[in-house]
């Protein structure tokens, strides 16, 4: 077992942290009354908050545990711990060598703890300086139990800070911490509840979980006997009938009704509860409520239950929620807690008992308020549903609905699992109504053109098998068919996914259901806007989140690559909680180091293309090629690692790349990358052609997850010749708007015309918008005047110059071809210049020695 750590305690931490502040301040004593039940971590708490304010010094004590101690015990302690004399007479006298002893010392933080087993003298000093706090900046925490809170000193220097037992989430990190291994949040709510969340408890059995322990069933733990042996003797000392009901009423809860105790447990119930009442182990909450003292009472109750009587008393309970809650004015039980019972009951056996209790935990788990209680809950309901031996049909759709609750709970490896095991069994049956509810229940593949994920062999064979097998009934519902064909068109590319979306929509459309017709126009390869307006009606009208944000997503990908870009925000702005979309939206907004930092959460490949527009905003790829490593499929992820390649300076391996690349058939996404790793002139030329193409449209990857900005702005920085490049830049600044774009087109209108303020103003306007790339990009720009070649294009120059051939320039220089051409692209253009006959006529003419 690992080492318990100190966990949590914000809250109380952060209290400590402003009482300590306003002594400081004010220079005036506080007394703050730290209200905990044993075992809540109170010792602790003062430990670590004194680690974290080293400049107050601290001090220490206790009243002893044995009796025969003189008066003031503890007090005499802080005065020695100071340095002060501990022969005190009475409170009087020590209430001044104190105030004398807090001053010298500065900055003080006196901790008492188990002030309960203080004696008179002790409490009635902390009561005067309650009352009457000198002028020095000491805090006193005293650590009291609940029972004596009411006791203890009151007064315009006292403070009262109740310590509650972990959180959850706090339980599941301390435990995590202890044993190594993550802890289920089941686990952590079962354990919570059972120990009160306190950390000497939970600390006390970390050593007996195991990693197998996933919380949905009562895990059995022995509970230390320093803390249970009081609490023993009482139990012990109750009547036998008394000690049944206590079991009873542990069977119902922490807190339970009389009226269900007196239905499972007769008339006995009531003297019962009154001698439990007298022992300290119940206490009442209102006139028929009441509840166990602490959960070890409870823990200890129930543990003293064997396994069948417990499960039948959970029967009976669950019966007894029934019953009392069917009467007129009494509370109905929530499914859960029936469900709860019923669980446990269902130990007993029986086809009845188990199929009832699927049914209850079913319910339960459709009526969670987190997906990942209602997960749990599924989980249950397929293990007891697996033991009463359900038909195929049920169990496999009992599967599918266990695997739509993983995915909400955002475990995809566990829902596969469960759609998985759900197409077995349909294929098993030849259940074709099972076999299309599985392979639907994956969902529709994510994302689409250069953001789409990888095709799933696992979800499109699912969707073949179901559509073949309803394809050879006859009657098979239209509905059905329309979905799984609109879903395999999204699995598949080219001709065959045009076919599948087509068949689809006609399929959609003679059986007339919205969610069938909107499914086939989504699937559609190249859907219309009116198209997807329908679509974005039919979800509407089902109120479908999933429907409707993939209509408002496509809607706006429509938009933005026709250049309308208030249209695609407004649609996005109904899109709620995908990253991608805030990423984009801040884009637009020209916010776009709030959206690369956005980006930065995700890894999923709608993600990652986002991220990758934003460093072609930015002008460098920075860690992209890191964030892209494990990725392949996409072309666009070749044409990232050209661009990489160039900026990192390996030019062969840029130009070999973008060889390989610009003979197939490209997208605008992969073009704008390959733009961005400076291709030379011929693949220049070849990917403009590919672009004329998409003229007077947006560069837009997926459905509207990432953006390149207008084709016209790639289009210029791939052409060579100066006018027709400032023709697409005129093109581009129409419909770029005040997007980061803009500083793009400002640039390269700045470079072309080499004119030293243009290329002040850009850089300026770039650094105001975060664009640190493109200034670095700015600042290496040296004006085309014949004197900025660089060493490397100086080489090239001469030998240019001489008549040598760009494959003899490469052999001379033993470098690539591609990248003499690079070298040749970039002198024609800072000399001004088009060709080889215009370059010997400039050099010439000028004088120019080479």
């Amino acid at each position: 077992m690992g080492v318990v750590r100190f966990v949590g305690r914000a809250v109380e931490l952060g209290t400590l942290a402003g009482h300590a502040r306003a002594v400081a301040e004010e220079r005036r004593l506080r007394v703050v009354l730290l209200i905990a039940e044993p075992g809540r971590g109170a010792s602790g708490l003062l430990e670590e908050f004194h680690r974290r304010t080293p400049g107050l010094r601290y001090v220490r004590a206790a009243p002893p545990r044995a009796a025969g101690a003189p008066p003031l015990w503890p007090w005499r302690r802080v005065l020695t711990e100071l340095g002060g004399s501990s022969t005190v007479e009475d409170v009087w006298s020590a209430q001044a060598a104190l105030s004398d002893a807090f001053a010298a010392a500065g900055p003080l933080l006196v901790a008492l703890d188990d002030l309960h087993r203080a004696d008179e003298a002790t409490v009635t000093l902390l009561a005067e300086y309650a009352d009457q706090p000198p002028a020095t900046p000491t805090l006193i925490v005293a650590v009291v139990r609940p029972e004596v809170a009411e006791a203890l000193p009151t007064g315009p220097a006292a403070y009262r800070v109740w310590l509650p037992g972990l959180s959850r989430d706090e339980v599941a990190e301390m435990l995590a911490g202890s044993v190594a291994w993550p802890v289920p949040e089941a686990l952590a709510t079962q354990l919570r509840r059972r120990s009160d969340g306190s950390p000497a408890l939970l600390a006390a059995i970390a050593g007996q979980l195991r990693e197998s322990d996933d919380g949905r069933r009562r895990v059995a733990v022995r509970w230390p006997e320093t803390s249970t042996g009081l609490i023993t003797e009482r139990l012990t000392a109750l009547p036998e009938s008394a000690r049944h009901v206590l079991g009873v009423a542990s069977v119902v809860g922490r807190e339970f009704d009389l009226s269900i105790v007196e239905e499972v447990a007769g008339d006995a119930a009531l003297p019962a509860l009154e001698a439990a009442i007298a022992a300290g182990l119940v206490r009442p909450v209102t006139d028929r409520v009441f509840t166990f003292d602490s959960a070890l009472t409870r823990e200890l109750s129930y543990d003293a239950l064997g396994l069948t009587e417990a499960a039948g008393l959970h029967e009976a309970v669950a019966d007894a929620l029934l019953s009392v809650g069917a009467r007129a004015g009494e509370r109905a039980p929530t499914v859960a807690e029936l469900a709860h019972h019923l669980v446990a009951a269902a130990v007993l056996g029986g086809e009845e008992r188990l199929d009832r209790a699927v049914a209850a935990t079913v319910a339960s788990a459709r009526a969670a308020e987190r997906p990942v209680e209602a997960a749990d809950a599924f989980a249950v309901a397929v293990e007891l549903a697996s033991r009463a031996q359900w038909s195929p049909g049920h169990l496999g759709r009992l599967l599918v609905a266990f695997g739509s609750a993983q995915l909400q709970a955002g475990r995809r490896d566990q829902a596969r699992d469960a759609f998985a095991a759900a197409v077995r069994l349909g294929r098993q049956a030849k259940d074709a109504g099972l076999l299309a509810e599985a392979a639907l229940a994956y969902g529709p593949r994510s994302g689409s053109g250069a953001t789409a994920e990888p095709t799933d062999p696992q979800r499109a064979t699912a969707l073949t098998e179901a559509l073949a097998l309803l394809n050879s009934i006859e009657g098979a519902d239209l509905s059905t068919v329309a979905r799984l064909r609109a879903r395999l068109a999204l699995e598949s590319t080219g001709a065959a996914a045009r076919t599948l979306a087509e068949q689809s929509l006609a399929a959609a459309r003679e059986c007339a259901d919205p969610r069938a017709m909107a499914e086939a126009l989504l699937a559609q390869v190249e859907p219309d806007a009116d198209q997807l307006r329908q679509a974005l009606r039919e979800a509407s009208a089902l109120d479908d989140g999933v429907l409707l944000s993939r209509a408002h997503r496509a809607l706006a990908a429509l938009s933005l690559a026709d250049g309308d870009l208030g249209p695609a925000d407004r649609q996005l702005a109904e899109v709620d909680g995908v990253p991608v979309i805030e990423v984009h939206r801040l884009l637009l907004a020209g916010k776009t180091s709030a959206a690369r930092e956005r980006a930065l959460a995700g890894s999923d490949l709608e993600t990652l293309a986002a991220y990758a527009g934003l460093r072609l905003i930015d002008g460098e790829p920075g860690d992209l090629a890191e964030r892209l490593r494990d990725v392949n499929g996409p072309l666009w992820i070749t044409a990232v690692a050209a661009w990489v390649a160039r900026a990192d300076g390996r030019d062969d391996l840029a130009d070999a790349l973008i060889e390989e690349l610009v003979d197939q058939p490209l997208d605008p996404w992969t073009i704008a990358f390959l733009a961005a790793a400076e291709p030379g002139p011929d693949a220049a030329n070849r990917l403009g052609a590919l672009l004329s193409a998409y003229h007077g449209k947006w560069i837009v990857a997926g459905p509207a997850t990432a953006s390149a900005g207008p084709t016209a702005l790639i289009a210029a920085r791939l052409e060579p010749d100066p006018k027709r490049a400032t023709a697409w830049l005129d093109d581009a600044a129409r419909v770029v708007g005040h997007t980061p774009w803009l500083a793009w087109v400002r640039w390269e209108r700045a470079r072309l015309r080499a004119d030293p303020q243009e290329v002040k103003s850009a850089r300026s306007y770039a650094a105001e918008r975060g664009l640190s790339g493109l200034v670095r990009r700015i600042d290496r720009f040296e004006p085309p005047d014949g004197r900025t070649l660089t060493r490397r294009e100086q080489e090239v120059l001469e030998l240019a110059a001489a008549g040598a051939s760009a494959r003899e320039i490469a052999e001379r220089l033993v470098i690539g071809e591609r990248t003499v051409e690079t070298h040749l692209a970039n002198i024609y253009r800072k000399l001004g210049v088009r060709s080889r006959v215009e370059l010997v006529a400039h050099l010439r003419d000028s004088g120019r020695p080479v």
